[in-house]
Formats: C-alpha cells, sequence, structure tokens
C-alpha cells in the first residue's frame, strides 16, 4: 500500500474512532434511560469497548484481539518487573487493609461493581484504546522500522497519559494529577513495548487492571475512600513531581530493553529502500 493511502486509512482510522467514542456512548446512555450511577458506567464502557472493537476489526487488524495461552504467560513473565511491583503492592496493601479495617467499608455489590468498572475502564477500555487502536494504528501508519515503531510507542504512550488529565476534574490539588499524567506516559510506553513483545493485549488487560487494584484496594475499597488526588500525593510522598518523572524515566529505560533489537528481529525487519517506510 503506497505511503499516503497507508496514512489516511490508519489515520483516519484513529480520527473516527475517536469521534465515536465521544459521541455515541452518551447517546447509548441517555437513550437507554439508566437511572443507577454505577449501571450507567458499565453500560458506558461497554459502548466504548464495541465501538473501538468494531474500528479495529473494521479495517482489518482482527490480530489485536490474538489470544494463546503462551503469550499470556510471556506477558507476566516478559513483565516481571511490573508483575512484581504488582505482586508487592497487593500483598502489602491487603496486609494493611485487614489490619487496619478487617472488612471493607465498601458493601459486597459496592465491590464487585467497582472491580467490574476498573477492569473495563482501565484493563480493557485503556488497552484497547492506547495499545490496541492508537499503538498498533500509528506502527501500520508509519511503516514497519524500528524509528516508526518508537514513534508509534511514544505517541500513543503520550495520549495514555493525557487520558488521564480527566482526573482533574474534582480534584481540589492539581499537583497529584499532574504526577499522574507525567508517570502515565512511562508506564504507557512500557505496556506499548510488553504488547509489542508479546502480541498479547489480554496479558496487558489484566496486568493493567491488577496494578491499578494493587493500588486502589487499600484507600478506595477498604477505607472507601475517593479522593484521587489526596490518594495519589499520599503514595509519592513529599517530591512528588520528581518521583512521577523518575517512574516515567525508569519505565521507559525498562520499555526500551525489552524491545531491543535482538528481541525484536521480526518487528524491527523492513526494506530500508522501500518507499513505503516514512520514519
Amino acid at each position: 500500500m503506497k505511503t499516503s493511502l497507508r496514512l489516511s486509512k490508519y489515520l483516519g482510522g484513529i480520527v473516527l474512532a475517536l469521534i465515536l467514542i465521544f459521541t455515541l456512548p452518551g447517546i447509548i446512555v441517555q437513550r437507554a434511560n439508566i437511572t443507577n450511577k454505577s449501571l450507567m458506567e458499565i453500560v458506558y464502557l461497554l459502548s466504548i469497548i464495541a465501538i473501538l472493537s468494531a474500528v479495529i476489526i473494521g479495517f482489518g487488524e482482527k490480530s489485536v484481539f490474538h489470544f494463546s495461552f503462551k503469550s499470556f504467560k510471556d506477558t507476566f513473565t516478559i513483565g516481571s518487573v511490573m508483575s512484581a511491583v504488582t505482586a508487592f503492592y497487593l500483598i502489602t496493601n491487603m496486609y494493611k487493609a485487614i489490619k487496619d479495617y478487617g472488612t471493607p467499608a465498601m458493601d459486597t455489590k459496592s465491590v464487585v461493581l467497582f472491580l467490574i468498572s476498573v477492569f473495563l475502564g482501565a484493563g480493557i477500555r485503556e488497552e484497547l484504546l492506547t495499545r490496541g487502536l492508537l499503538l498498533s494504528f500509528f506502527k501500520k501508519a508509519f511503516g514497519n522500522s524500528k524509528a516508526s515503531c518508537l514513534a508509534a510507542m511514544s505517541l500513543s504512550s503520550l495520549i495514555f497519559g493525557a487520558i488521564h488529565i480527566s482526573n482533574l476534574d474534582g480534584a481540589t490539588n492539581p499537583t497529584p494529577i499532574y504526577a499522574q499524567i507525567i508517570y502515565a506516559v512511562g508506564i504507557g510506553f512500557y505496556l506499548a513495548a510488553l504488547y509489542l513483545r508479546t502480541g498479547n493485549l489480554w496479558g496487558n488487560m489484566v496486568l493493567h487492571f491488577l496494578f491499578d487494584i494493587s493500588l486502589m484496594i487499600y484507600p478506595i475499597i477498604y477505607a472507601n475512600r475517593s479522593d484521587m488526588d489526596v490518594l495519589i500525593g499520599e503514595w509519592l510522598g513529599d517530591g512528588i513531581i520528581i518521583k512521577s518523572i523518575l517512574i516515567s524515566v525508569v519505565s521507559v529505560l525498562l520499555g526500551l530493553y525489552l524491545i531491543r533489537d535482538s528481541k525484536m528481529k521480526d518487528i524491527f525487519k523492513s526494506d530500508k529502500n522501500s518507499s513505503d517506510t516514512i520514519m
């Protein structure tokens, strides 16, 4: 496919998907006349997931949904750093929560709805949007080279960080949210590298969900708090912006290590004389 056609197709697909997810879900929820806030959020998220899936498949990228147990398992071994951090926070925060509260302040129904919401929102929606759609489509649009691959990873990661701007809504102190945006860019780059290594987005979805829950289990499920800005501030402590920058830099370096040439020959293999590559 010619460069101009490839760019038009995949960048157009991204624009189409963004227009649809910013318009249709609200209409669907409104037409459904749902009054329960939790159910409304779940229907909203399912609508976004359905739209993204339709666009990805419609543009011929059904390989995004490829699944195998081996590559799923590889997500947690290749992404051992994030797996280890997730396990650490899950264990320590669960221990602290049981010690301090005994049982969750949230009722059982609310816990179940919260877990479903986080899995659909952070696990599936964010991975499907930033890695499934943006990373895959940018990579296709820019061509099959290492430079184009890095450009696609960088752009999708910047957008992943920007998504968290929405957390400024209702925040009394914006600084922790700015810190979240900064470290989310680095973590997004790491998750992009992990997806490129395994080719299994489902593994990303589960690991992303578990990582978020590992940080939320104590303050949100057990303590039943919702002050996201304060919670991030408590987690990072003093020097919050500097720490978030360090997290982002380390995550990017780990991502670059995951996609080193010796492990990514097939991905980075390209014909330098081909006019199809624009990076």
